[in-house]
């Protein structure tokens, strides 16, 4: 592999109580998989991260199996349900029967499990590889695990009762760390192509490829730990369950009488990703507003044109093939401006598009000044909710957001068809954040505006779990 370690440098990381301590401190477990003679087709249990699931698809995937993963971790409220019967406690009456049934079995070996995904973007083959493992938790004021995004604590009391009731991660947070010279991407393919057998494997609904393979060399996973000494970890989806997995770990120590800091509440199961690697895709997550005042287009682009160049996409009274040809010149200078202007889409559900290119990208710290990094006012997110929304729709973002009045997707489509079936008022199409971006903002320990970033494949829940309780 070409990157290995002299033996006294192993002994070193295999012993996490020797005096060196890695940060972030990476160790091996004993992932519980699904038993694939037991369940048949890993596609009927799996499912996304339980925050991207609609009603109607929750619906589905409890019809898919009676041991869907779902059960787990988005439960349905039903009628009589009381502090001792309810969606989390049912949540552990499943995962103690479905262990005890051999749906789901645990590892014999600790181990490191190799995450692949292989998927298409615009015709194109990508692959993105990483690694799961657990992540000794620390607080974010320590600077080695760092978030991007606000959390909502309605959310946040969701999550700890449902590891409260069930002691376990049933789905991994998504990590990024910088490794340009891609030492462990290199271990990780080496492993994937020789060494690892496939353990678990399914296309999902987007057809989008996952396989999970365990590292179970111990020379080898000591070599990774070791590669990831004192980075910083930063998190890319999961801030729910990370913050949850801290408080969780808080209440376990205040009701114990002794920690030793071994116990396993203090680790969290978390998939790292190299931010400098291959494969890694940020989809632009777009905004649709309802319930505002009337909105009025002349009235819209006489404010935007304050700060903004305004050119006007239009396809004609009928629509049809000129919309979609109209929108598709809309991507495409999109595309284009991203990294060198600051440059949006509007649609109104008339007969055109508006292209918003920021004047002077300076402005931003004229209207905000001394309340956030350089970094943080010249996001696209930023100005979006600060000028375009706050400004010139003469609204407050964080109102529509805490009344659900502003819808989030990476779907362009979605966005103009709830705009044309008058559900919504207003849509605005951005490109998405780079992760230079996200690495400069949290490295100010500064949160972005909610939905800034859109993960693309998004990891598969029950593809591997971790008990929280030896």
């Amino acid at each position: 592999m070409g990157y290995s370690l002299p033996p006294l440098a192993v002994k070193i990381v295999l012993n996490f109580k020797e005096r060196m301590n890695p940060l972030p401190e990476i160790k091996p477990f004993r992932g519980i998989f699904y038993n694939r003679t037991k369940i048949g087709d890993l596609a009927d249990v799996v499912t996304p991260p339980y925050d991207v699931i609609s009603p109607e698809e929750r619906d589905a995937y409890y019809e898919a199996s009676d041991y869907n993963v779902i059960r787990l971790i988005l439960g349905k409220t039903l009628p009589g349900d009381n502090p001792s019967e309810n969606k989390y406690t049912r949540a552990a009456h499943y995962f103690k029967e479905w262990r005890e049934q051999g749906i789901l079995s645990t590892a014999e070996k600790p181990a490191v499990y190799i995450y692949e995904n292989a998927y298409k973007i615009n015709n194109q083959e990508i692959k993105r590889i990483g690694f799961i493992a657990l992540l000794k938790l620390e607080d974010f004021e320590s600077g080695k695990v760092l978030p991007h995004e606000k959390t909502f604590p309605k959310t946040r009391m969701d999550r700890l009762n449902l590891i409260r009731a069930c002691k376990a991660n049933f789905s991994q947070i998504f990590s990024l760390y910088s490794d340009p010279e891609r030492k462990i991407d290199q271990i990780l393919k080496s492993q994937a192509k020789n060494e690892s057998p496939a353990i678990g494997g399914v296309v999902d609904k987007n057809g989008v490829k996952h396989t999970i393979r365990a590292i179970l060399d111990e020379k080898t996973i000591a070599n990774i730990a070791w590669l990831m000494r004192n980075k910083t970890i930063f998190i890319a989806d999961g801030h729910h369950r990370y913050e949850t997995a801290l408080n969780f770990r808080n209440e376990m120590r205040e009701r114990l009488r002794s920690c030793s800091g071994e116990e396993p509440f203090n680790y969290v199961m978390m998939m790292f990703v190299n931010m400098d690697g291959e494969g890694l895709t940020i989809l632009p997550v777009h905004r649709v507003l309802k319930d505002l005042p009337e909105v009025d287009e002349e009235r819209f682009a006489q404010r935007a044109s304050e700060f903004f160049g305004i050119e006007m996409l239009d396809f004609g009274q009928d629509g049809g093939k000129g919309k979609e040809d109209q929108k598709i010149v809309m991507q495409q200078r999109l595309a284009r401006g991203s990294g060198k202007s600051h440059i949006f889409g509007a649609y109104l559900g008339t007969n055109r598009y508006h292209l918003l290119t920021l004047r002077y990208e300076d402005m931003m710290d004229r209207i905000l000044p001394n309340e956030h990094s350089r970094e943080w006012k010249r996001l696209d997110v930023t100005i979006l909710h600060a000028l375009l929304i706050d400004y010139v729709l003469e609204t407050k973002s964080k109102n529509l957001i805490k009344h659900n009045c502003i819808k989030f997707t990476p779907d362009i489509n979605e966005a103009t068809s709830l705009v044309d079936k008058g559900e919504y008022q207003i849509a605005f199409f951005v490109n998405p954040t780079k992760v230079e971006e996200i690495k400069a903002v949290a490295s100010h320990h500064e949160k972005m505006p909610p939905k800034s970033t859109y993960f693309y494949p998004k990891l598969l829940t029950g593809l591997v779990m971790n008990k929280l309780e030896r």
